[in-house]
């Protein structure tokens, strides 16, 4: 039995217009016409716009619950990790048993979530293409990208107590063995699921969602993912994107270090110690008092050192452009800097004529002293009015900006426009004006014909 699609998003193409509705059959879609029309008569783009925005629409409600379980997983993980450290209980106890059962449900139920989503993909590629076989949308880059996510937010903690070897270093850089939980190897690529929130971002951007932005990027060959999403969402808010960032990249980082050390020494057991290795690695600092003893956490630290890098350059971005004057402030800046240097320029010229004044009656007079006192005065001002001068070009000079130019070059084109049209215009009054003389030609020499046969 067919059941009709209640959409807000059926509407945009019209059910009172005589387009078929969007409908699902034993959970294949199908477009079913209205009563009394042909099957296949009304399929057009309206259909699928329908449908296109249905599968929009539940495929971001799918990745909205995909999320929600991947971090209810983390925070499970999280917290039975925690109380092992803390020894609340050991792997062995039901309390661990019971809260692991539950990231495998947890994780089983992302699984499904994640291969619906997929399915929704592909189904929106097929009505995006035209497609009838959803066997044409498989790729085989697609496939392994389907495998490779589903393999990697399948790896939890499974119920157990699993121990294996850890190689670890001491202060005198002396390798030793140490036994610890599979859990820890396991628990660290759990976070890896935070990709999730990546693709949750994008799906619900206004770019992203917007049809005029959406064929506003198609025109201009724009591919709407999520690395067009994040350079939009810097552009418009860089500070709150990078505290965000830089602070969960920091609390994850720390909470890893500690995992990867806490089965050394009693030093990473204070969730502070691990906060500031992760710190001063992250800073580029490095004072050496605390520092990691397994390879895991080595790992961690190469990688907040890498991550600290990155971060540190996009800060030094973002803060030159804050600092960086605005267009009308330039202009208004500039503007002062002028008045300024217009004032200066009249000062030094009218130095220059006292001072040289002063040098022509010292002459006269004979006083040499107070001659060569106002040269010196008449040489510092020529050199002030020449410095005036650079400045003042050099004012010109960084005036003229890529805007500047454009504009110049819009003004230059709208007057050569209106130069051809005059031209244009002059050419045709002289083309109707030697028309005009070309038929009084002609009406002279018919009259001078009909005087001449007169008189003959």
């Amino acid at each position: 039995m067919s059941t009709v699609v209640e959409d807000p998003g059926i509407p945009l193409v019209g059910r009172n217009g005589g387009f078929q509705m969007y409908t699902e059959v034993d959970g294949l879609s199908q477009c079913q016409p209205p009563t009394g029309k042909r099957p296949g008569k009304y399929e057009n783009v309206g259909y699928r716009l329908a449908k296109r925005k249905e599968l929009f629409q539940r495929r971001k409600v799918i990745c909205d619950f995909s999320l929600g379980f991947a971090l209810v997983g983390i925070v499970l993980m999280v917290i039975e990790t925690e109380l092992c450290i803390a020894g609340v209980y050991t792997k062995e106890d039901t309390p661990s048993l019971l809260i692991k059962t539950c990231i495998t449900i947890s994780t089983v139920t992302l699984l499904g979530f994640v291969v619906w989503y997929h399915a929704l993909d592909i189904k929106l590629f097929m009505c995006d293409n035209s497609l009838d076989d959803w066997r044409l949308a498989m790729s085989s880059g697609r496939i392994c990208r389907i495998a490779l996510e589903l393999v990697v937010y399948a790896v939890h903690p499974i119920p157990g107590n699993y121990d294996i070897p850890w190689t670890t270093f001491d202060a005198n850089t002396e390798p030793k063995s140490e036994t610890v939980p599979i859990d820890v190897i396991i628990s660290i690529p759990m976070f890896l699921r935070l990709n999730l929130v990546c693709r949750v971002i994008m799906l619900h951007s206004k770019l992203f969602t917007d049809a005029s932005s959406q064929s506003l990027g198609a025109l201009n060959r724009i591919h709407f993912n999520f690395k067009f999403i994040f350079k939009s969402m810097m552009t418009l808010y860089p500070e709150y994107i990078l505290l965000v960032l830089m602070t969960s990249a920091f609390l994850v980082a720390s909470w890893l270090l500690r995992a990867c050390e806490v089965y050394h020494d009693d030093v990473h057991r204070n969730f502070l110690n691990s906060m500031w290795l992760i710190a001063i690695t992250f800073l580029s600092v490095g004072y050496g008092d605390i520092v990691p003893h397994s390879y895991c956490g080595r790992t961690v630290a190469v990688l907040t050192g890498i991550f600290g890098a990155g971060c540190t350059a996009l800060v030094v971005a973002v803060l030159a452009r804050k600092l960086e004057l605005s267009r009308a402030e330039k202009y208004v800046h500039n503007f002062v800097i002028d008045v300024e240097l217009d004032k200066r320029y009249k000062v030094a010229a009218a130095n220059i004529v006292k001072a040289g004044w002063f040098v022509y009656k010292n002459k006269k007079l004979g006083r040499c002293h107070t001659m060569r006192k106002n040269q010196r005065k008449l040489l510092k001002a020529i050199h002030s009015i020449r410095e005036v001068k650079q400045e003042q070009r050099r004012l010109v000079d960084s005036g003229v900006t890529l805007v500047e130019m454009f504009k110049s070059q819009n003004t230059l084109n709208t007057g050569l426009q209106r130069v051809e049209t005059f031209h244009e215009n002059l050419e045709g009054r002289i083309t109707y004006m030697e028309q005009r003389l070309a038929s009084i030609d002609n009406k002279l020499d018919g009259l001078f014909s009909y005087f001449s046969q007169q008189r003959s």
